[in-house]
């Protein structure tokens, strides 16, 4: 994911600036609407697989692999203009003709503080919050008169880049709860390992334990395997078997 600091400094290049131009000239946009869809262009393929640092560098360098992309980003985005916009998940179609509703306003707050970690461009943001908020019509009323194409255009890579965010933070999650696995195969490996280092492992990662044993009904007294593991009985090797199998259903799903 890119930093708020690295956005402001692509979306101000002069490579960017003028790809930003033309495709408001070809697509026959604002100048707003076709630089934010550039840069969703560029954050979703073509620059999908560089870094915050890679991305920095090669604006401060002005780097002629940043150049091209940008360029080739413009060139995708009007090719795709010319085809029919298609929805490619059902929660877009859903998401396309919801109205704000009072009932739901729980769910609509909540959303909008997810926004804030999402998108880093204040605009897109903005134009997320307002669906929320007000639905679609007034939404493409609100961003310079939006015709439809535009409005499902726009909402398709939105959609999917929170979607690529969603499963990035979920990859990240679980390498470190492979870590955490890791971490108890050694403790598990090592001959001279005590009821008491199994115990102080479980203070350590209480709150994970607790996920891992929770409504599970293998283990009789889960307040006792948590608080006194030592005579936890049976509840021991039910405990293992469940942390094994966590981590298996871990590696089968990378």
């Amino acid at each position: 994911m890119l930093s708020e600091k690295t956005i402001r400094g692509l979306i101000t290049t002069p490579v960017f600036l003028a790809n930003a131009n033309q495709l408001a000239y070809q697509l026959h946009v604002s100048h707003q609407d076709a630089s934010e869809e550039l840069l969703l262009e560029l954050l979703l393929h073509r620059l999908r697989t560089w870094t915050n640092k890679d991305v920095g560098i090669a604006v401060q360098r002005d780097l002629a692999s940043l150049k091209w992309r940008v360029k080739y980003a413009r060139k995708d985005l009007v090719r795709q203009s010319h085809k029919d916009a298609t929805r490619e998940l059902d929660k877009v179609q859903m998401l396309a003709g919801m109205e704000p509703q009072a009932s739901n306003e729980a769910e609509t707050l909540e959303a909008l503080e997810r926004l804030r970690e999402l998108f880093k461009n204040a605009n897109t943001r903005d134009w997320c919050g307002s669906i929320l908020r007000f639905g679609q019509k007034e939404t493409m009323v609100r961003f310079n008169n939006q015709t439809r194409r535009q409005f499902n255009n726009k909402l398709t890579k939105v959609c999917k880049y929170a979607r690529q965010h969603r499963q990035h933070n979920q990859s990240s999650s679980n390498a470190k709860e492979l870590e955490l696995l890791k971490e108890w195969d050694d403790l598990m490996a090592d001959p001279e390992t005590s009821d008491d280092a199994v115990q102080l492992f479980i203070d350590q990662h209480g709150a994970y334990i607790d996920n891992i044993i929770i409504n599970d009904p293998q283990v009789a007294f889960q307040g006792r395997l948590i608080k006194n593991f030592a005579h936890a009985g049976k509840d021991k090797y039910v405990f293992a078997n469940l942390m094994a199998k966590r981590e298996q259903q871990l590696k089968e799903s990378k």
